[in-house]
């Protein structure tokens, strides 16, 4: 997906063999949303997959614009429209689903 951002463009992937988000601009990786897929367990309640996000990181060169944000949204929705439930211990997910209740019922 690409975005224009400040009058930049930046393209939004998922590299799955990294299990990671990223944003590049011009070419290169400029942030990462790390996730960690696993199946549910017999101890927990989850019925589905469940994705967890561990670390979201812009480089400060591009920071203030949203960006992380874009890719925070990204990362759910894709991981959404997949089936997949998610949870997390990245503290900038976390405050970004605090702020976006669209998300809550896919969160495990």
């Amino acid at each position: 997906m690409e975005l224009e951002i400040s009058g930049d463009t930046f393209t939004f992937d998922q590299d799955t063999a990294m299990t990671r988000f990223t944003v590049s601009h011009e070419g290169k990786v400029i942030g990462v949303a790390d996730y960690i897929d696993r199946a549910t367990s017999p101890d927990d309640p989850s019925q589905h997959p469940v994705r967890t996000f561990t670390h979201t990181e812009v480089s400060p060169a591009f920071g203030g614009r949203g960006i992380a944000a874009e890719l925070v949204r990204f990362a759910l929705e894709t991981s959404a429209e997949a089936g997949l439930k998610f949870r997390t211990t990245c503290s900038y997910v976390m405050g970004y689903l605090q702020k976006h209740p669209e998300f809550e019922d896919s969160r495990a």
